[in-house]
């Protein structure tokens, strides 16, 4: 299943661990860790451990690329810092 299907068909979101968003990005899982606290990506907390909706993961990528075609971002930057909505939950 595509991230993208759960919201299209009314499934249940594609919730995924630092690990994996780690290997889709290509960055270590303790730099996600950081990303994350820092709010630049998406996610939340269950307890000690972090939880990521792909979804929206993939659509702080689709926002970023759209900032830095327009040149609102330098390179390396993300559009407005980032997406910071959502970043814990109690902590």
């Amino acid at each position: 299943m595509r991230p993208s299907e759960a919201s299209e068909e009314g499934m249940m979101p594609n919730i995924v661990t630092a690990k994996e968003v780690g290997r889709y990005l290509k960055l270590s899982e303790s730099t996600i860790y950081k990303l994350t606290a820092s709010g630049e990506i998406p996610g939340f907390r269950i307890g000690d451990s972090w939880r990521f909706d792909m979804e929206e993961v993939l659509k702080m990528i689709r926002e970023s690329k759209k900032g830095s075609s327009r040149g609102g971002a330098r390179p390396g930057e993300m559009q407005n810092g980032g997406i910071r909505k959502g970043h814990g939950i109690g902590g």
